[in-house]
């Protein structure tokens, strides 16, 4: 399995007969007509050779799982079945969970949401969208790697975002999460 990441450019997102063709899916929609998409290794690398001969941008990602697509929609009932039964998976009603701009208020609907996310594509720039209509102030990017962070950061420039990949230790992401 792998990822790739693809710069569109003017010609829009990779076309659905394109991603049937290699037989991959777009995984996120990142803002600036930036997408991932997932697939076998050998089937992404066919899809970024015809992206970039279309004049498109794109590489690979140092990713092995095709996270976000419908390979993994055999994962989703086992994940929300380990989130219902995680003691340190607490869900408060008083949260709000954003789910590709979705905003989730019944708790019972979190974890099946979230367990879902696996299989089904992002639309981050969506969530970014939302996140600024609802006055956000701080983002975490629980990663791996810190590429959310800086596209929040990049997209909504007066909040403090974050990825928990550049704290030395626990205890200094517990004390960002809770300051003001």
């Amino acid at each position: 399995m792998a990822a790739s990441a693809m710069s569109a450019g003017s010609t829009g997102p990779p076309s659905t007969a394109c991603s049937k063709k290699h037989r991959c899916e777009i995984a996120i929609k990142n803002p600036d007509l930036l997408f991932v998409v997932g697939g076998a290794e050998r089937d992404v690398i066919a899809l970024c050779d015809e992206a970039a001969a279309a004049g498109a941008r794109s590489g690979l990602l140092a990713v092995k799982i095709a996270s976000h697509t419908s390979r993994l929609a055999q994962a989703c009932a086992p994940l929300q079945q380990a989130f219902d039964a995680s003691k340190r998976f607490p869900v408060s009603g008083q949260r709000i969970l954003l789910a590709g701009g979705e905003r989730i208020f019944t708790p019972s609907r979190v974890t099946a949401k979230l367990a879902c996310q696996v299989a089904h594509p992002i639309d981050w720039a969506a969530t970014l969208t939302a996140l600024s209509e609802l006055g956000t102030t701080r983002v975490l990017d629980l990663g791996p790697g810190h590429a959310l962070a800086e596209m929040a950061r990049a997209f909504l420039p007066s909040i403090r975002s974050y990825a928990a990949d550049g704290f030395h230790s626990v205890n200094g992401l517990r004390s960002w999460i809770a300051s003001e």
